[in-house]
């Protein structure tokens, strides 16, 4: 009697687990093949499909080997949704298999659709050291200095860097005034990419300070005071510089978008909108780097 009532139970326990693995409702609406795309990007993939029409799922799943882990991995993403972005990855992972399944509101699985990508790198990252900056000499002192309006009477120069507060470099006033901005461009001794200046107005005479500055970088100059024409690239902006007569200022550490042979300073504009700049001392000091590339792990020091 007790083996046929455990037969019984048993039969029972089966006919329930049966009737739950059948409940998992229709058939949900399948997604379109065609309509899956996967786009690679820096450390990503974004995975592209079409909604369809009168589509009834609950959610897509998209499930991977994860290349970190090597396990399995999952996401998901809802009716509503067109797109999904798998983050979290790398480009020497190689290539990814993607599995793509809609699913009902009570979990039947539609037909499972398959793509495949490779993430492209993640951008390298350059972080400033607090290493002490250096000073940087010109190699070939005022000849590596460039001024599109220098006066002819007064200020050359060569005294933005001869490291004396008491004499000065003065823009264009006897001669023809050119309207902003104008220009100072230095050629560094190396290339560099993260810098700082380091600017000294003016201890005698007009407050003639730039109060408004532009700071590019470039490869090369050809002479000619263009930024385009010398692919210059604004590294930054600067205003409200101070506009006191011997007035110190240390800008910010800048970081450029790779190492620069060329600094511009560029004036637009000047305390009391004069129409020229003064200045005792300009320096430029580098900053030393250091570069982790995620797709190694390394850190590299420049």
């Amino acid at each position: 009697m007790n083996k046929i009532f455990i037969a019984l139970m048993l039969g029972s326990l089966a006919l329930v687990s049966s009737c739950k693995k059948e409940d998992l409702g229709p058939k949900p609406t399948d997604l379109d093949q065609a309509s899956i795309t996967a786009e690679p990007g820096p450390g990503s993939i974004l995975l592209k499909w079409s909604i369809p029409q009168g589509a009834d799922y609950r959610y897509v799943r998209v499930s991977y080997i994860n290349p970190a882990t090597n396990k399995p991995a999952m996401r998901l993403a809802s009716i509503h949704s067109d797109t999904l972005r798998v983050d979290g990855l790398l480009a020497r992972y190689g290539t990814i298999e993607f599995k793509i399944c809609p699913i009902g509101e009570k979990g039947a699985e539609g037909t499972t659709h398959t793509i495949s990508a490779q993430a492209k790198p993640l951008p390298k990252i350059t972080k400033i050291t607090d290493a002490a900056a250096e000073k940087l000499v010109l190699a070939a002192g005022a000849d590596d200095l460039f001024v599109s309006d220098p006066e002819s009477s007064e200020g050359p120069k060569a005294h933005l860097i001869d490291n004396n507060n008491g004499t000065f470099y003065h823009e264009s006033w006897s001669g023809t005034k050119r309207p902003m901005p104008h220009y100072i461009v230095m050629k560094l001794p190396r290339t560099v990419k993260a810098f700082h200046f380091f600017m000294k107005a003016r201890n005698n005479g007009n407050r003639s300070n730039p109060v408004e500055m532009g700071i590019y970088t470039s490869d090369s100059f050809d002479g000619n005071f263009d930024l385009e024409a010398n692919k210059a690239v604004l590294v930054k902006s600067l205003t409200g510089l101070p506009d006191a007569q011997a007035a110190d200022y240390t800008s910010p550490v800048m970081l450029a978008d790779k190492a620069y042979t060329y600094v511009w300073f560029q004036i637009k504009k000047v305390y009391n909108n004069q129409a020229y700049a003064a200045l005792a001392e300009l320096h430029v000091f580098a900053h030393k780097t250091e570069v982790y590339d995620p797709e190694t792990g390394e850190t590299t020091n420049e």
